[in-house]
C-alpha cells in the first residue's frame, strides 16, 4: 500500500535532478592575429595547442605594416581578436593607449614568466601594471665568414670582442684578403640599424631613445665609438661603396656572396645560411661594446596580449600561460629551430646538433629592446632622427654634430 507513495516520491526526485543536471561546457574557437614575418612560428604553437586542447584557435596573419592601425580601429570598434601577437616594439604605445588587457595578477604570478627574457618583461609593463609578455622572438648577433678569418690571419674560432678588436679585424681583411670587406651594415634601414649596431652603443651602458622630453637620449659611452668605428671603416674602403644607398633590401645578400667578413645581422641567418649558401663557413657571436665583457643584441620578434575587449579573455590568458610551459617552448619553438621567449631553455636538446643556435638563444637572454613611445618616429621613419645621424656621422664624418641633433629631434618627438 506504500508503493504509490514511493513511486510518487521517486518521479518528484528524478524531475528534480533533472532540472539541476550541470551544463556542459562547450568548447570555444579563439581567434588570434599575428604579423605576416612571424605567422610561421606563431602557428607551430597553435597547432600543439590544438592537438592537446579541446578549445581550438584560429590564426589571422595580418601584413605587418597594417598591423597597428588594424588593432587601433578594432579597439575602437569593438570588435577585437582574442589575442594578439605583435611587433615588441609597439608595446609601449599599444599599453599607454589602453588597447590591452592587464594580466598582472594572473600572468605576474606565473613561475613561468619569472624566466622569459628579461627584455620581453620590461617592455610588457606599463605604469606597474603587466600586459603582455614574449611569444616568438629573434635576435641580433655578429655574423661573421670564418673563411675570410683564416684568409686574413684571424683566427676564425675568436670573434672580436670589443669594438676596437671589430674594427682591427675589419681592416686586417679588407687589407689581407683581395676583393674582401670587414663590415657591411645597410646604410639607409633604420630599421637594421637599430637591431644590428645600436646594441653595441647599449652593451657599454649608453641610453639611446628617450621616454619623454627632457629624459636622456643618445647619451653615455658606446653612441661616440660605434659611430666612429663606422666612420673609420667607410673611409677606409673597409665597407662596401653599396653599403651606403641600401634600405635594407640587401641587408644579407652582400655577405652571401662570400666577400664580407662580418656583419650584424640576427637569428634568422643561420637557417638562411645553411639552406642557401652551405659553402660558407660562419660563425655567430654577441655584438660586442666598447669594454671586453660587455655584449648585447637587440631582442626583437614578437609580444603576446589580450585586446581590451576580448569575448574569451579567461581562454586567451589560459593560452598565454600554456605558451611559456616547457612543453610549448620545446615541443613548438625550439623543435623547429624557432628561439625560445624563456632564457633557461636556451640550451636545449633539439639546439645541441647546431651550437649556433644556442649562442643565438642566450644572446636573447642578454639583449634589451628600447623602450619608447612613437618608436616608428624615432627610428622606422623615412628620415628619422636615428637614421639620419647613422648617415651624417657616417657618410658625412659630422660625428659630433649628427649625435647632437639625434638628441633634439628625438626629445621633441617625445615632448610630443
Amino acid at each position: 500500500m506504500n508503493m504509490p507513495v514511493l513511486g510518487r516520491t521517486m518521479l518528484a526526485l528524478s524531475l528534480s535532478a533533472a532540472l539541476f543536471v550541470p551544463a556542459v561546457a562547450h568548447a570555444e574557437t579563439l581567434s588570434i592575429w599575428a604579423r605576416a614575418s612571424s605567422s610561421n612560428a606563431a602557428q607551430h604553437m597553435i597547432d600543439l595547442w590544438n592537438a592537446s586542447h579541446e578549445d581550438k584557435i584560429e590564426l589571422t596573419t595580418i601584413p605587418d605594416n597594417q598591423m597597428v592601425t588594424k588593432l587601433a580601429t578594432s579597439v575602437q570598434a569593438g570588435d577585437v581578436p582574442d589575442l594578439i601577437s605583435f611587433d615588441l616594439i609597439f608595446m609601449p604605445d599599444f599599453m599607454k593607449a589602453g588597447f590591452l588587457t592587464d594580466l598582472t595578477d594572473t600572468l605576474g604570478a606565473d613561475p613561468n614568466q619569472a624566466k622569459v627574457a628579461q627584455a620581453f618583461r620590461d617592455l610588457a609593463s606599463y605604469d606597474g601594471k603587466l600586459y603582455g609578455t614574449g611569444f616568438t622572438p629573434d635576435v641580433s648577433i655578429l655574423l661573421y665568414n670564418k673563411g675570410l678569418f683564416t684568409q686574413a690571419g684571424l683566427d676564425p674560432e675568436s670573434p672580436p670582442k670589443t669594438v676596437a678588436e671589430l674594427e682591427k679585424f675589419a681592416m686586417q681583411i679588407k687589407e689581407k684578403v683581395p676583393g674582401a670587406y670587414g663590415y657591411y651594415f645597410s646604410g639607409s634601414c633604420g630599421g637594421c640599424n637599430i637591431f644590428t649596431q645600436a646594441p653595441m652603443m647599449w652593451a657599454s651602458g649608453a641610453t639611446l631613445l628617450p621616454t619623454s622630453g627632457d629624459a636622456p637620449a643618445m647619451d653615455g659611452t658606446g653612441v661616440k665609438e660605434v659611430l666612429t668605428m663606422l666612420r673609420n671603416l667607410w673611409t677606409a674602403g673597409a665597407i662596401p661603396e653599396s653599403a651606403e644607398a641600401d634600405t635594407g633590401a640587401n641587408f644579407q645578400a652582400t655577405f652571401e656572396t662570400g666577400t664580407v667578413g662580418m656583419q650584424g645581422s640576427g637569428g634568422f641567418a643561420i637557417a638562411a645560411l645553411k639552406a642557401n649558401h652551405p659553402e660558407i663557413d660562419f660563425g655567430i657571436a654577441p655584438l660586442p661594446g666598447v669594454n671586453e665583457g660587455d655584449a648585447s643584441s637587440f631582442v626583437g620578434g614578437d609580444v603576446i596580449a589580450v585586446p581590451k575587449g576580448s569575448k574569451n579573455a579567461a581562454k586567451a590568458i589560459e593560452f598565454i600561460q600554456w605558451q611559456l610551459t616547457d612543453e610549448a617552448q620545446l615541443n613548438a619553438l625550439a623543435k623547429n629551430l624557432i628561439l625560445p621567449s624563456r632564457s633557461d631553455l636556451a640550451d636545449n636538446e633539439y639546439f645541441k646538433a647546431e651550437p649556433r643556435y644556442i649562442t643565438t638563444a642566450k644572446a636573447v637572454g642578454i639583449g634589451k629592446t628600447p623602450y619608447a613611445f612613437k618608436f616608428n618616429d624615432m627610428v622606422n621613419a623615412d628620415q628619422s632622427p636615428w637614421l639620419t645621424m647613422l648617415q651624417t656621422a657616417v657618410f658625412d664624418g659630422d660625428i659630433d654634430g649628427a649625435i647632437e641633433a639625434a638628441r633634439e629631434t628625438m626629445r621633441g618627438i617625445a615632448a610630443q
